[in-house]
């Protein structure tokens, strides 16, 4: 079975990480698939997203599981990128109810347009569910220290080196 797990990953964070090695349970090739939306504002260009995430992969995961994973990058609904690698699975991430509500729309929705596609939900783990993407860009960027505020508690250590990287605003 081949299933994908879907996010715009800015930045990838020890949730993201989470969900990625709990996935790989669960089918025989995984596609971390980073979405691409021009409307959006991001920290790191898709392109640097998915390079990211294959460096996080190759140096945090135990490949010894037997699931193939790969990273790639799409563009429009996930359900039609889905159909065009023949996956029939959406790995999707909750860390609270509202999570749950929202993910469960988008489900239903995917499902109505694509009923051979099964969308499971993995909660995170209690000691990661106050992690997401856009807390620690505002932590990141926002934070007092000399530099940046400190997420080196949210992210792997290959986010926290290029996040390292950002020059503050003067």
């Amino acid at each position: 079975m081949k299933a994908i797990y879907a996010g715009s990953f800015d930045p990838m964070t020890l949730g993201h990480l989470d969900i990625i090695k709990r996935s790989m349970k669960l089918c025989k090739e995984l596609v971390v698939a980073v979405g691409y939306n021009s409307a959006k504002k991001t920290m790191f260009t898709v392109e640097d997203r998915a390079t990211l995430i294959s460096k996080v992969i190759d140096s945090e995961i135990d490949f010894l599981t037997g699931t193939n994973i790969k990273v790639d990058i799409f563009e429009g609904l996930l359900v039609e990128y889905a159909r065009e690698i023949g996956a029939t699975l959406l790995i999707r991430g909750v860390r609270s109810v509202a999570d749950f509500e929202y993910e469960a729309n988008l489900a239903n929705i995917n499902k109505s347009i694509a009923s051979e596609i099964d969308t499971i939900f993995l909660p995170t783990r209690p000691e990661l569910a106050i992690v997401s993407s856009s807390a620690v860009k505002e932590i990141f960027l926002l934070g007092r220290s000399p530099t940046r505020g400190d997420v080196s508690k949210f992210v792997p250590k290959a986010v926290l080196e290029e996040l390292n990287k950002i020059t503050p605003h003067a």
